[in-house]
């Protein structure tokens, strides 16, 4: 091969690169990126964020700071876990007295129309003597609803076996569908031979089987009602006339606030009774007190409640001293904002793990300016499906407004980092561009 045909060395073709238009694309990426990264999770995640399922910790204890209580036998029975939570001789077998007319009333209830007209027999007019009655006569005449309000409220003892006949033809075929029915219920140790609770050897409970007697029968939510109603007016009948009556249940118990539903029972200041339920702050039970004195039928019950939370296991939802979640705040100097609750909230899962509390939070996007303790939302408390509490969410500090890029939920301190990332880039790359045209100058000249 001659010199002449010999390979020539290709020259490589020099990139340049052009730092300025570089430093631009560079500077609207990371602009571009501030901004998605800054909006979408807000845009998308409008409302709350996060709440903060490490503040639910547990709570009570099972036998913890056991009460003193005067009632003979007593028992406090937690709805939510469907078990007793304390016991005192809750298995001895005790007079209800009237406790027995929450059954009574739940079973007419049930089974009568409340509009329906009874008629008073000859046997449901007898009188039992120093017992609370209406004074029916033989022939009166009353409606079912009004007979069941006069049960519960003023402990009619004639309302009771009037309604006993409405639904069964007769007392003793009532007495019958009344035992049948707490049977079912699994009422062991029960056994009515009355529709009234008055005083017979053989007719008997204990506080356990009260407890679920009770729990059934409130089942109802008339006769709950009608077992909460403060005053009521018996209408003018056929042979009588009208007749004011107050509520039994709230005056022994001195109008006790937390008391939702039940029926009392009394045959001396030294002989008591009360069957109730309560609700407080995620709780429900179900209070049973026999063999109490009137003063302490009064007090027991509010004993029992106050230590309700201390001796049920469950949990603690919310402590009103930490923030339990966040929310997105448009326009504001930063794009979240800590939010508190207010007070201490219960919940109470049948399985007692943390995982069957759960909470739902309803947060409206928010703008500022906020100041700190500003109302901003709600949250729902659940325990076994069943809603058991509620309250609202507070700012937990303040939100001025931030610059414009704020609108975007682009804070102050990402938009002074963005801001001087895209100058440093825009800044070298103009940098490094003139460094570039003076090189080609050089070799130009050279």
């Amino acid at each position: 091969m001659t010199e002449k045909h010999a390979k020539q060395p290709v020259k490589k073709k020099k990139i340049r690169i052009n730092y300025g238009k570089a430093a631009r694309a560079l500077a609207l990426l990371i602009l571009v990126l501030t901004i998605v990264f800054s909006y979408l999770p807000a845009a998308f995640g409008k409302g709350i964020m996060n709440y903060d399922r490490d503040l639910i910790r547990p709570s009570g204890e099972l036998g913890s700071k056991a009460p003193g209580i005067r009632a003979e036998t007593a028992i406090m029975y937690s709805l939510d876990l469907d078990m007793p939570v304390y016991e005192k001789n809750a298995d001895k077998k005790m007079p209800p007295y009237s406790m027995t007319k929450i059954l009574t009333g739940y079973l007419a209830l049930e089974n009568l129309d409340p509009d329906t007209v009874l008629t008073a027999s000859e046997n449901a007019t007898r009188e039992l003597k120093d017992g609370m009655e209406l004074e029916l006569d033989p022939g009166e005449k009353a409606k079912v609803i009004d007979l069941v309000y006069a049960l519960m409220m003023m402990s009619a003892n004639d309302g009771a076996i009037v309604l006993a006949e409405g639904v069964s033809g007769t007392e003793k075929d009532f007495v019958k569908l009344m035992n049948e029915t707490v049977q079912e219920w699994g009422c062991e140790n029960t056994h009515f031979v009355n529709t009234n609770g008055w005083e017979n050897k053989n007719h008997y409970t204990t506080a356990r089987d009260m407890a679920i007697i009770t729990k059934n029968c409130l089942e109802n939510e008339k006769l709950r009602e009608i077992s909460m109603t403060k005053e009521y007016v018996f209408p003018a009948t056929n042979m009588s006339d009208d007749l004011e009556m107050e509520n039994g249940l709230l005056k022994s118990t001195d109008n006790y606030k937390l008391i939702t539903g039940g029926k009392t029972g009394t045959w001396s200041e030294t002989e008591c009774t009360v069957a109730l339920e309560f609700e407080d702050s995620g709780l429900s039970a179900v209070i049973v007190l026999m063999g109490d004195t009137a003063k302490g039928r009064a007090k027991d019950p509010r004993t029992l409640a106050e230590t309700a939370h201390d001796l049920t296991p469950g949990f603690v939802v919310t402590d009103s001293d930490k923030g339990v979640c966040k929310a997105w705040v448009r326009h504001g100097v930063k794009p979240t904002i800590s939010l508190d609750v207010s007070g201490l909230r219960y919940a109470y899962p049948k399985n007692q793990k943390a995982r069957g509390v759960k909470i739902k939070t309803e947060v409206d996007l928010l703008d500022a300016p906020i100041a700190k303790g500003d109302k901003v939302g709600k949250y729902y408390i659940y325990a076994n499906d069943k809603q058991v509490g509620q309250g609202y969410l507070y700012a937990g500090e303040d939100v001025e407004k931030g610059w414009l890029p704020s609108y975007l939920f682009v804070s102050n301190k990402t938009t002074l980092l963005a801001g001087s990332a895209i100058v440093l880039v825009l800044l070298l790359g103009w940098v490094l561009n003139l460094r570039n045209r003076a090189a080609a100058k050089r070799r130009k000249s050279s």
